[in-house]
């Protein structure tokens, strides 16, 4: 398992990655977590799940662009992210810092090969 902690002012989140063979499950959670969005890649497509009206899927669909482009194999993402309150800066620091996270586990997984 490889874990990520990435905090600024009250945003914090986790990315916790697993290996399944050569491919990957990716769990990402911030504040209350939950479970907002999945996205899956496999067989050259993607795919996503959003439960109710969560808008997870804006930052898995993000990051599933960077692993397309960083990892070979099929991966899925999870992801759960609630702060009370969320203003518009909060939520491009969730997007940017989720984003710099996955690009920090992709750099991880080259050398754990």
């Amino acid at each position: 398992m490889i874990e990520i902690n990435q905090k600024i002012n009250r945003i914090d989140l986790k990315l916790k990655a697993f290996k399944m063979g050569e491919d990957l499950c990716i769990i990402l959670t911030g504040g209350k977590e939950h479970i907002g969005a999945v996205t899956a890649f496999h067989d050259g497509k993607v795919e996503t799940i959003t439960f109710s009206s969560h808008k997870e899927r804006f930052i898995t669909e993000k990051i599933s662009d960077i692993f397309i482009r960083g990892f070979i194999g099929h991966f899925v993402i999870c992801c759960g992210i609630h702060f009370d309150n969320i203003t518009k800066e909060e939520i491009s620091s969730v997007e940017n810092i989720s984003c710099e996270m996955a690009k920090i586990l992709c750099e991880k997984l080259k050398y754990s090969n």
